[in-house]
């Protein structure tokens, strides 16, 4: 058996709890309990999975997400591209063919925030030549690791992540699979307060600790699609487009769309497909700017809406 069927199993014992016990796993798997550790091992070094945890931008205080498209002069996109993944609120940056040259993906925790991010710290990047960004207000559906979540509407706001709990995340992102034991013993806690604040924090869907994520296989295309909608046809469109597979995100916005939208796929061709036979004939859509992807800069999955 090669690694690549080794690790569909694997992946099977993981979903719902990444950080399931080895010996639960290795009960699943049949296997000894070296050989489930060293197969977890082999999965995470492999860079191919990541186990998590997803934090709630909210919950870890990012009050602003905001989708920026970028128009570059002089130097070239990539150049500029990989200048602004750099900096830390950039979550994900995307070399484009489109309205713009890049398009940002940043999460922010107050306005002071974001008018230093848009204005400074990106308007002092040589070859930045204009900001055209978008303030996302309803996420009415969010795909971390193409496994769907979705929200309709507004959400409840979510509880600020406490100091210890910030301090307990930090441990899980550098080991996900870190025993509570170990966390504790790093952090001067009980262990019984590690594992009641991990599963406070799951319940309260501040983090998610249920799904690995897997890179997809082969080339993928995505493209980012700014939408324009005719007057009261709002919600009838984001439910349209977040009931399509091929859509992994959807957001109303304010600024320069009124939603934006992203879809991944792996063809070319199904991109052109999704865009003009299910998205631009949807009753209430006006006008579309799509911005295909042909460079991912930067994609951070820490980060992400915990719907």
């Amino acid at each position: 058996m090669n690694d690549k069927e080794h690790d569909e199993p694997l992946l099977a014992a993981l979903e719902g709890n990444v950080r399931r016990p080895t010996n639960e796993i290795a009960q699943l798997l049949g296997v000894s309990l070296p050989t489930a550790k060293r197969r977890i091992d082999r999965l995470v070094q492999s860079g191919q999975h990541h186990l998590g945890p997803l934090v709630d931008l909210h919950a870890a205080g990012f009050e602003y997400l905001l989708v920026i498209g970028i128009d570059v002069e002089i130097e070239s996109p990539l150049a500029v591209a990989l200048k602004i993944a750099e900096l830390e609120q950039a979550l994900t940056v995307n070399v484009v063919l489109g309205h713009c040259d890049i398009e940002v993906v940043a999460a922010l925790r107050t306005r002071a925030e974001v008018s230093e991010f848009i204005s400074v710290q990106l308007g002092s990047i040589t070859g930045v030549a204009a900001a055209s960004p978008a303030l996302a207000l309803d996420v009415w559906k969010f795909q971390q690791g193409r496994q769907l979540q979705r929200a309709i509407g507004e959400q409840p706001a979510k509880k600020r992540l406490e100091a210890e709990e910030l301090d307990i995340i930090a441990c899980l992102q550098r080991n996900v699979r870190m025993s509570n034991r170990a966390i504790a013993a790093e952090l001067a806690l009980s262990e019984s307060l590690v594992r009641s604040r991990i599963k406070r924090m799951q319940a309260a869907k501040q983090v998610c600790l249920s799904r690995p994520f897997t890179l997809p296989p082969g080339t993928v295309n995505d493209a980012f699609v700014g939408v324009r909608i005719h007057s009261g046809k709002t919600a009838e469109v984001c439910e349209s487009l977040a009931a399509l597979d091929e859509v992994s995100f959807v957001c109303t916005t304010l600024g320069r769309h009124d939603l934006i939208c992203c879809i991944h796929v792996t063809e070319l061709k199904a991109l052109s497909q999704v865009l003009h036979e299910k998205i631009v004939s949807l009753p209430g859509v006006r006008s579309t700017f799509p911005s295909h992807c042909i460079r991912q800069v930067k994609h951070q999955s820490l980060l992400g809406l915990v719907l």
